[in-house]
């Protein structure tokens, strides 16, 4: 039978028996092999491993719905001697406490190895237990493995419309001890997995206005932003601390009068197209600090010398037909959704119907090519559930336009939160040209529109663009584009990807990829990356063929790279 990890998501082929016996995450990785951390409850099909924190459930990988674990409510109400001083250290009254439901309990944590004394915080949704998240000793943490990550009183959305989002629960603890009953947390901290909100966005619609106070740190101040990426700035007001970190640091330091006024206090998001510099207060004390930051890197270093990624960039592709331009930005993109999460959505018509596109993706993150004879059925089920999560298409047979393209887009932003739209290609558009304005006049409105599409909801756009006809050999660059020199002029990243050809006039695997414009110096510069075409899975190789990479990404420990280290880019003159 069947089991997948919560934890890597790893599909196991295994027979677990009622009780005691090892891990088949973990057990191989320890010095004590043999050691029984894993208990099996055949009742409930579910297996749970004591060391490693994870869940092992039935795999149903085509189940509309995602199955997660219940854990079972122990009627615990009441909190050691040690967890009310520590409340009270908080100035958190137990009425609070109680009404929330909070308790005192030994739970096992992985950090120590051994059961505990632990906080903690149940989630309830009408009623019913959904998760419970355990606060140990020296800031230790965990949640229910395998149990659905949801707001921490998220049933007060039914009764406000108005509402304020912590970063967690003892701040939540802190508004609700001061009268605020309209406060949720989130379940995970400033964390990249917002399953929390995908699932429950829909529930803000009645919610006319939503207090955002994060934490005021670098990691909260980049929840607060995708937050108001995800909600839209008109119905997000930002709540500041002074010199506090966070709700509870600050009731500690101002009291329960001044705290009072935190709402009223709040700031709005800037209005569209006005701006002050107490806008960019947070901005510009961390570019002060800071300095000047590079944007992300692919961890390959052929294509990272030149070019590192940011949101709310465009980047414009060409490349003569066959060049592999397509099969480059779909290796570009798995690669940032692969360490940084960006979740993208393609308009591809091109690659209709969309199975032919969805096969390209797989062997980008499987390794194999997309036929049973080269990956197997667990391979298939590993890469369907992640591609369902972070993929998606946007093809509206009855209206390709720009316009319905962005507005799909701006729902995948709200409900799926992507950070990458790919446009590939221009000329598939359906082009509303008008005899009042030129080509040249269309095309510079038409990537304006991209530009503050990209900017104000702070996503990566790429563009593919075809040349014109080249004759044979010759290297196209952007100002090759047909209809206008916009392309160019217009572009954060540009840049032209080129196979070579050989004595048969025939294309090889060998591809350059011209870099041929970065519009800022942090982000890059001028360049060329010679590259391989691996025929194995489309992805792209340096050196010879026995050290290219086949294997399977999305159970490899790949970590992300960020380019703010030991990057300095020195300017190339190129000639394109």
């Amino acid at each position: 039978m069947k089991y997948q990890s919560t934890n890597t998501k790893q599909i196991y082929n295994v027979e677990f028996k009622n009780g005691q016996q090892t891990c088949p995450e973990c057990s191989h990785l320890r010095k004590k092999k043999t050691d029984k951390c894993l208990n099996y409850t055949e009742s409930k099909g579910v297996a749970y491993c004591h060391h490693c924190n994870t869940t092992f459930f039935e795999y149903k990988p085509y189940e509309s719905q995602k199955v997660y674990v219940v854990p079972e409510w122990k009627n615990i109400t009441s909190l050691s001697d040690k967890a009310v001083k520590y409340f009270e250290g908080r100035m958190i009254k137990q009425e609070t406490l109680v009404k929330m439901n909070v308790y005192s309990d030994n739970e096992w944590m992985p950090q120590f190895e051994k059961e505990t004394e632990c906080i903690c915080f149940p989630y309830f949704q009408d009623g019913v237990l959904k998760n419970v998240k355990y606060r140990g000793a020296k800031k230790s943490f965990k949640l229910v493995s395998g149990a659905e990550l949801l707001f921490w009183n998220i049933d007060c959305l039914k009764d406000y419309n108005e509402v304020i989002i912590t970063e967690g629960e003892i701040d939540t603890l802190t508004f609700i001890n001061n009268g605020f009953d309209n406060c949720i947390s989130v379940p995970n901290g400033a964390n990249k997995n917002l399953e929390y909100l995908d699932n429950y966005i829909g529930l803000f619609d009645t919610i006319k206005t939503i207090y955002l106070a994060t934490d005021q740190d670098t990691k909260g101040i980049e929840l607060r932003d995708e937050f108001i990426r995800r909600f839209g700035s008109d119905k997000c007001r930002v709540v500041s601390f002074k010199d506090c970190k966070d709700a509870n640091e600050y009731f500690l330091e101002y009291g329960g009068i001044e705290f009072k006024e935190l709402l009223n206090n709040s700031k709005d998001i800037p209005v569209e197209g006005i701006t002050t510099a107490n806008n960019l207060q947070t901005e510009l004390r961390d570019y002060f600090n800071n300095g000047i930051q590079c944007g992300l890197k692919l961890d390959v270093h052929e294509i990272d010398q030149f070019i590192t990624w940011e949101t709310g960039r465009i980047a414009i592709v060409t490349g003569i037909p066959g060049s592999g331009k397509s099969e480059f930005i779909d290796y570009v993109v798995a690669r940032l959704n692969l360490l940084f999460g960006w979740k993208a959505a393609f308009f591809t018509p091109e690659n209709y119907p969309l199975k032919y596109h969805y096969a390209k993706m797989f062997e980008k993150f499987i390794g194999k090519k997309f036929t049973k004879e080269k990956a197997s059925d667990i391979e298939y089920d590993i890469a369907y559930e992640h591609i369902k999560e972070n993929m998606f298409w946007i093809l509206n047979e009855d209206d390709l336009t720009i316009d319905k393209i962005l507005e799909n887009a701006k729902h995948l932003i709200k409900t799926k939160g992507i950070k990458t739209l790919v446009i590939d290609p221009y000329n598939k558009i359906d082009h509303q040209f008008t005899r009042s304005v030129t080509e040249t006049q269309y095309i510079s409105k038409f990537l304006d529109k991209l530009i503050m599409f990209g900017k104000l909801n702070d996503i990566l756009i790429i563009l593919i663009a075809h040349p014109k006809k080249m004759e044979r050999g010759m290297i196209p660059s952007l100002y090759d584009i047909s209809g206008s020199a916009n392309f160019y002029n217009k572009a954060d990243y540009g840049f032209t990807v080129h196979r070579q050809f050989d004595e048969n006039n025939l294309m090889t695997n060998e591809v350059e990829v011209h870099f041929q414009k970065i519009k800022f110096k942090n982000l890059g510069s001028q360049g060329v990356s010679q590259l391989k075409y691996n025929y194995n899975n489309g992805r792209f190789d340096t050196g010879i063929i026995d050290n290219w990479d086949n294997s399977n990404w999305l159970i490899k420990d790949i970590k992300p790279v960020l380019a703010n280290e030991d990057l300095n880019f020195e300017p190339r003159e190129l000639e394109f």
